[in-house]
């Protein structure tokens, strides 16, 4: 009888995730209809993902929400000066 301990704790759903996504990264690598030494080959596919695709997706993503953040800034700002300038248009209208 063989020893499965090892699958103690596997995750089938997860590793199939992994192994559809790598399939993915595969086919839009190119790499299925490519030279020969590159067909059937998945070293270096995340790094390549990760350049190609993703990291210019997450730099972009970046400066969105740092332009994001800067409007609720300013946003933030706008609403205390309206708060204080109703607040000052009330104290000076009930000392009238």
């Amino acid at each position: 009888m063989m020893n499965s301990d090892y699958l103690k704790g596997w995750d089938v759903k997860a590793e199939q995730r992994k192994a559809d996504f790598m399939e993915h990264m595969y086919q839009c690598s190119g790499r299925a209809n490519g030279k020969p030494g590159v067909v059937g080959l998945y070293t270096g596919l995340w790094q390549e993902f990760c350049l190609k695709e993703a990291g210019p997706f997450a730099r972009d993503t970046y400066f969105e929400r740092l332009e994001a953040v800067k409007q609720y800034q300013q946003m933030l700002v706008a609403a205390k000066t309206v708060s204080d300038f109703e607040k000052e248009t009330e104290e000076t209208t009930l000392s009238v």
